[in-house]
């Protein structure tokens, strides 16, 4: 079985590919409470995947990477500091924030994720800016 760094650490990996969509699939359950502090809350691989599709999200966005900063875990929650590129189709940067996460793991699965930003970012990857 696989540690909690190591199934956080696979998942952000995996951000890259389909949008995000396929990581959530792979390492959501139906019950997962994904929280972006002051924009958003999903629960489940549904509402997290029509969150990452949402009308408002600038359609210049062709992907996200997560940039590994620092990663400590305490049982199974797993502390992450990110640096959060997102890039057009073409390679090149849309935007990048920095911020922590804290993501909890039960098994093989992300059970909980919380990220905390400066929510004014979010407007800068919005179409409606």
């Amino acid at each position: 079985m696989p540690t909690p760094i190591e199934i956080v650490t696979a998942f952000c990996a995996a951000i890259p590919e389909d949008n995000g969509k396929a990581a959530i699939r792979r390492w959501f359950t139906p019950k997962t409470v994904w929280v972006n502090e002051g924009v958003s809350t999903t629960t489940g691989i549904e509402e997290a995947i029509a969150f990452l599709e949402r009308p408002g999200r600038s359609p210049d966005i062709a992907a996200v990477h997560f940039d590994m900063l620092a990663i400590a875990a305490h049982g199974n929650r797993v502390l992450t500091e990110r640096l959060d590129r997102f890039v057009r189709a073409d390679g090149s940067e849309v935007a990048a924030v920095k911020l922590m996460g804290i993501f909890e793991v039960e098994g093989d699965c992300i059970v909980a994720w919380r990220d905390y930003f400066d929510v004014n970012f979010a407007k800068k990857i919005s179409k409606d800016k």
